[in-house]
């Protein structure tokens, strides 16, 4: 579970917030701003680039 965190971008809070379990077990967070409509994923605390994110989601468990 994250804490609700304000946007890196503006430094509003009216964020929201979307916890999602990866393909391979990764916890990641998807951040929305309703202010300036700014878009981040998050993984235990830290930015993550959308590249990383998709990557991550293709590898399966064996």
């Amino acid at each position: 579970m994250t804490t609700k965190q304000p946007c890196q971008d503006c430094g509003n809070t009216k964020t929201t917030e979307i916890d999602l379990s990866l393909a391979d077990g990764t916890e990641v967070t998807f951040v929305s701003c309703a202010n300036c409509e700014a878009r981040w994923w998050d993984k235990d605390g830290r930015r993550v680039k959308l590249e990383k994110v998709l990557d991550l989601a293709r590898k399966a468990t064996t």
